[in-house]
């Protein structure tokens, strides 16, 4: 199984991994909470994503010993350009990084601000995860791409 009922802790880790960022990295960045773990009641996959927000992405690179010496291995820009990825395998983390005016934030920021409380949509996607999960229990790219359906219809929503 890769999805989970909603775990209270999720909201917990989240802060623990921000405030360690936030005492290490030596730059401004702010730090949100975001994809599913982020919204109450919501499946999710057992993982926390963060997104940072900074005025410049070369500092990112330049301090990337920072995240790596958190635990954090370094991906650089992932496949999205802009972004700078880190990710954690202890506590499964997702550390998305993009400089102050991507695109990409408002995407992030708008999915948690449409979904957190709203029961209707939660219980759509909810649905969707679980039928799609058991439909496809071994093959997380077709249950992502499969799942991109719910996102679309959010995103025309705004």
């Amino acid at each position: 199984m890769y999805i989970y009922p909603y775990k209270n802790e999720w909201k917990t880790e989240y802060g623990i991994e921000k405030d360690l960022i936030l005492l290490n990295y030596n730059t401004d960045i702010t730090l949100h909470h975001i994809g599913s773990t982020a919204i109450t009641g919501l499946y999710a996959k057992d993982c926390i994503d963060i997104l940072g927000i900074v005025s410049n992405i070369s500092d990112v690179v330049a301090q990337k010993k920072i995240f790596i010496d958190m635990g954090y291995s370094y991906k650089g820009e992932y496949g999205l350009t802009g972004r700078q990825y880190f990710s954690k395998t202890k506590r499964k983390v997702h550390l998305h990084i993009y400089p102050l005016g991507h695109l990409a934030i408002n995407k992030h920021l708008n999915f948690v601000n449409e979904m957190q409380g709203n029961l209707k949509l939660i219980n759509e996607l909810n649905q969707l995860k679980q039928y799609l999960h058991n439909k496809y229990p071994t093959d997380k790219n077709t249950y992502q791409s499969e799942k991109e359906q719910f996102y679309d219809k959010l995103h025309k929503i705004r």
